[in-house]
């Protein structure tokens, strides 16, 4: 049996394993990653050095073989020492363990005027070139009452739920762009310490969408962010302008869409909170 052994895991993944095997099948296959479930919506992603860190992911540098090895709906078990699919066994008892959780800021944020003409490009959302005219409406209609319930009710998370929920499954893929917009804006929140809106906000939408977008939005509930939202997050503490501006553009690019919907989010609700 080949094997493989992992560069990193992400320490909620690996404390997950060590509490119970993981037993599941393929969810989704991709040229640079691999995404699993099980019937209970727990996710794990196989992915590629490239795209970085996550917060329910597994770095794997593999070739093509690897990946290819997967097939949608295959049977797939792992436990805390690594996973067997097909003829490939994956050994993570070694692999470096890596923290998702974003550090709080040391002080409060102060975004300066250049840190804001960055952010305010990303509030033009939805972008018409993405969606179609009916939905691009329901998008914008949403995604602005969300914005006036976490500004005007920050300590009613009851309010910002219900908010929530009409940006849940809104949008077509694995991760619709209403949920994308959400996890932005949990970081915003996150970072903004406004971190009891999370849980709620994610109760709200976890039913209503994807198993894909519902791990990424109960991984932000708790803090939990992918590697290119640290270097955003480290970037707007420092008010280093030159390095937001690539963190932005390294979360910009993950996925089709997804990134700049949920930079939309972020921008929106960080810009939002500074009012």
């Amino acid at each position: 049996m080949p094997t493989l052994t992992a560069l990193s895991i992400a320490r909620p993944l690996l404390e997950q394993l060590v509490a119970r095997p993981f037993e599941g099948w393929v969810l989704g296959r991709f040229e640079r990653a691999i995404n699993l479930a099980d019937a209970g919506g727990w996710v794990i992603a196989l992915t590629s050095p490239e795209l970085g860190q996550g917060s329910f992911s597994v770095v794997v540098a593999a070739s093509s073989d690897f990946f290819n090895e997967f097939a949608v709906g295959q049977q797939v078990r792992a436990d805390q020492d690594g996973l067997t699919v097909g003829r490939w066994y994956l050994d993570w008892s070694t692999a470096a363990i890596w923290e998702p959780k974003l550090a709080p800021p040391s002080q409060p944020l102060q975004l300066d005027a250049a840190i804001i003409q960055l952010l305010k490009p990303y509030t033009h959302w939805p972008d018409p070139a993405e969606v179609n005219t009916a939905l691009r409406q329901r998008l914008g209609q949403a995604a602005a009452q969300f914005t006036q319930a976490i500004t005007d009710h920050q300590t009613d998370a009851r309010r910002v739920a219900q908010a929530a929920a009409l940006l849940a499954g809104l949008g077509n893929g694995l991760t619709p762009a209403g949920d994308d917009y959400l996890v932005g804006a949990m970081a915003a929140l996150w970072l903004d310490n406004l971190k009891p809106l999370l849980p709620e906000i994610a109760k709200a939408a976890v039913t209503q969408t994807t198993t894909l977008s519902a791990a990424f939005l109960r991984a932000a509930a708790r803090g939990e962010f992918m590697e290119p939202w640290h270097n955003l997050a480290q970037s707007l503490s420092a008010g280093d302008v030159k390095s937001l501006s690539l963190a932005l553009t390294q979360v910009a690019h993950f996925g089709a869409s997804s990134g700049r919907d949920a930079l939309a989010g972020f921008a929106t609700a960080i810009l939002s909170l500074q009012e």
